[in-house]
Formats: C-alpha cells, structure tokens, sequence
C-alpha cells in the first residue's frame, strides 16, 4: 500500500489535498502534518514509512524546502511533490531533487497527473539489475543504483548506501541497463543520470557527493544522452 506523507499548514488545504488524494487513490494511507518538525519527528522512528511527500513551502517553524531537504538526505528515493502559491522558489527547490511542483490554487488535472507520474515512477523501481557474486544471485533496483565502476574485469555497484563488486564487463552491463536512466562517461564508469548534480565537459558531481570523470571520447553522447533524458522528465 502507498503511503503519502501532506505537510501543509493550512487546514481547508490540507482538506482538499487529501481529498484529491483519496479520489485518485482510495486505497492509499495518508498521513498529514502542519509543521516540518511534526514530520520529520515522525519519520525518525521510521524512516521508509513515506514513499511520496507532498509538501508546501512555507510551514511555520522550518520551512518546507528545509524540511525536503532533511528528507532527502535520510531517504534518497522519496518522491517530493511540492504544492504552494511561493512561484519565486521554484529554483531554491532544485537541490531536494523534487519530483513534481504544483502551484496554487490546485488544478485537479494536474494533480491527479502528478499522482499518475508518482505512480508510475514507484513502478518503474521494481526494475532490477542482476548479478552474481560467488555463485550467490543479487538483484538491485536500478533507480538505487548510482554508478558503475570497472578495473580489469572487476566492476563495482554503488547504491547511496553500499557497493558490490563482481566480474564482468561495463560493456555487458549497459546492455542490461535503462538507456533512458543509464549512460557511459569514460571507458570505466556508467552513471544513473538521475543523480547527476552537475555535469561539466570533463567531470560530472553527483548528488551523492563523488566526482566522475568524462572522457573526451564519451563526451558528445553525453551531451545527446543527458538532453533526451532531461526531456523525457519533463514529460513524465
């Protein structure tokens, strides 16, 4: 079952929103909170409980782009869907990786589309990559994965929180990847573009604070490959 955490502070808004919500997704848990501590307290016994956010922007208290920012850092995959009248803050929200941004007064369509999206999206994790080590099969979600690293024949898996290493060959792995979420950027790395932070034409810094070298060979389907990819967001 979804559960979806509303923080919002004004209270006919929280009555909408979770109307919205349970029109679209009957079945769904929703928790609401007026305040980001209230939140953020709750999600300090449990930090997984939430697998989407939907959040205003200004909260008494800390405001709803520090309190996104304090949930990002603890749940990497959170699904954060800002709702608020605040236009002007739209690019301070760039660096908690929202997933959609909805402006008041809510247009249902448009909500009911973000849902749809949050959905889809939530689906799409149960893709998995698979691999073995030591006769033993592992299976990782590829929105979990950060990068690929490879030395010789020995490639290693990060995720935000572990790394894995097992023999094969970068070439065999990107055949078994999302080309939309995947790319190579040097003849030993492959990186999920979701966690692209900033990309430069000999480096790219990922969210999760490394920097990956780009080869000057790579480079220009990079380029090609990160632009359908930022396309392809935007339509989803």
């Amino acid at each position: 079952m979804i559960s979806i955490a509303v923080c919002e502070d004004s209270i006919p808004m929280q009555g909408q929103i979770e109307t919205l919500i349970f029109e679209f997704m009957p079945e769904c848990t929703v928790d609401v909170f007026s305040r980001g501590e209230e939140l953020l307290n709750e999600l300090s016994k449990d930090t997984s409980r939430y697998s989407i956010y939907m959040m205003d922007i200004s909260l008494p208290g800390i405001s709803g782009i520090e309190t996104a920012a304090s949930i990002r850092k603890r749940d990497p995959y959170a699904l954060l869907i800002y709702i608020t009248d605040y236009r002007e803050y739209v690019y301070q929200v760039f660096e908690t990786l929202p997933f959609r941004f909805i402006t008041k007064p809510i247009d249902p369509f448009l909500f009911e589309k973000a849902l749809a999206d949050a959905l889809a999206h939530l689906q799409n994790r149960q893709k998995l990559f698979h691999f073995h080590i030591e006769r033993k099969q592992y299976q990782i979600p590829l929105q979990e994965i950060v990068y690929f690293e490879s030395r010789l024949r020995q490639v290693t898996l990060y995720t935000p929180g572990d790394s894995y290493e097992f023999y094969g060959r970068l070439s065999d792995v990107l055949s078994a990847l999302d080309k939309l979420l995947f790319v190579r950027v040097h003849a030993s790395y492959i990186i999920n573009m979701d966690y692209i932070h900033t990309l430069t034409d000999t480096s790219i810094l990922l969210h999760t604070g490394q920097q990956i070298p780009v080869s000057k060979r790579y480079r220009k389907e990079l380029r090609a490959k990160h632009l359908t990819y930022l396309k392809w967001r935007a339509d989803q």
